[in-house]
């Protein structure tokens, strides 16, 4: 077959193509190789529903879960060990982190060329990340399968190298990340520390045993009574993320950035709203474009990307409220939600988190928010036998800026 011809356009003419179809990436090629289900949308209720096929490569039966705003950034994938199994020895050069979300067993672990292997047991919730290019190799230890969520930086890794023998045969030992005393490596850290930038609270460790019902910090940052903390797992850098909690009966100060950021969540249930920050506005029903507003329901195990926008340098509102009568429990899990931009220079001020529109922030004011936010939660706590527990004095202008903790 002969190959097409380029011809160079003549005058004013512009060359090539007005509008044309995006190929598909080294991920998204990688994908189908893999022959298992791609899921995609905004979120899920409970992602233990997805349909899983067996998955030659690692073993078990899984289906990727690819949210709008993480295609080509973030891979994830929900997968099943049936019981009594093992999976397939696994190495790869990139980073990992998953969520148990049924089962029991254990992780075995090592690097190229040594016949030394640490392990760890895990459970339903406990969280762990396996370090950059080491060999681990995952037990069901029970009758019943177990099932696990995971996100890692694939995408990243093979659109940049579009190269499967270096990323899964790469013979190179992380020894900064996966060196010293392997005897103490899965120790669960028990001491918080201040975040370098931030001052939030961190804890560096390796496994969370139980990170459904550990204990979080006081952070207060998007609402009264919140806790948060920001584990810092295995030298990753991509994979970042945090734990956050709210109590029962309170939500979420409306907050914009770009996408990436993906909810799972791993105690009580609830929802969130998430819609176009420039489109939408602060009011969106108020102004008549509740059109616009996208809504997702979770439980424990269900997800939602936070601002699903497709295109580079949007930035979404997104706001998430408890509703059961225990407390609402997440797991920012891929560790993404930039700013919606770029550059800036070390020593350049950021608003934190908890700064709100009026001093230079991404939230939204409880006293400025669409009235129908505050309506429609106390009409679904109602529904689901939980109280209003938002102190009043939040709605106010000066209470805006009061430092409230509630425990």
């Amino acid at each position: 077959m002969t190959a097409p011809k380029y011809i160079e356009p003549s005058g004013d003419q512009k060359a090539g193509y007005l509008h044309y179809r995006r190929p598909a990436s080294p991920w998204e090629l990688f994908q189908k190789e893999e022959d298992i289900p791609v899921w995609k949308g905004i979120g899920m209720k409970n992602s233990r529903d997805l349909p899983r096929q067996p998955w030659e490569r690692q073993g078990g039966l899984s289906t990727y879960i690819q949210l709008v705003g993480t295609n080509n950034s973030t891979g994830m994938y929900c997968w099943e060990i049936p019981g009594r199994q093992t999976s397939k020895e696994i190495h790869h050069f990139y980073e990992e982190r998953f969520i148990v979300l049924e089962g029991r067993g254990t992780v075995e672990v090592w690097k190229e060329g040594s016949s030394a292997r640490t392990s760890f047991e895990w459970q339903p919730w406990s969280v762990f990340s396996i370090p950059l290019n080491a060999y681990y190799r995952v037990v069901n230890a029970t009758s019943s399968p177990a099932i696990l969520l995971a996100v890692n930086t694939a995408p990243r890794m093979i659109n940049m190298f579009q190269s499967k023998s270096f990323i899964f045969s790469n013979p190179y030992n992380f020894e900064e990340r996966f060196g010293g005393n392997l005897e103490d490596y899965w120790k669960p850290a028990e001491e918080f520390e201040p975040h370098p930038s931030q001052g939030r609270a961190m804890l560096k460790t390796n496994l969370f045993p139980d990170a459904q019902n550990c204990y979080l910090p006081l952070d207060n940052n998007r609402g009264p009574g919140y806790r948060w903390i920001s584990p810092n797992m295995v030298g990753n850098t991509m994979l970042a993320g945090f734990i956050a909690e709210y109590p029962s009966g309170r939500y979420a100060k409306a907050h914009h950035h770009g996408s990436g950021a993906v909810l799972v969540c791993m105690r009580g249930n609830g929802y969130s709203y998430t819609w176009p920050a420039k489109e939408g506005g602060l009011t969106p029903w108020k102004d008549g474009h509740g059109d616009l507003v996208l809504q997702q329901e979770y439980g424990e195990g269900g997800m939602i990307s936070a601002a699903p926008t497709p295109r580079a340098g949007e930035t979404w509102f997104h706001e998430h409220f408890a509703v059961s009568k225990t407390p609402f429990r997440v797991f920012n899990f891929t560790g993404g939600g930039g700013g919606g931009g770029g550059g800036g220079q070390e020593g350049d001020m950021v608003a934190g988190v908890g700064a709100e529109i009026t001093d230079g922030g991404r939230a939204i004011p409880y006293y400025m928010e669409d009235p129908f936010v505050r309506k429609y939660f106390q009409e679904r706590l109602t529904e689901n036998g939980a109280t209003f527990t938002m102190p009043e004095e939040v709605y106010t202008e000066g209470g805006a800026t009061i430092k409230i903790e509630y425990s």
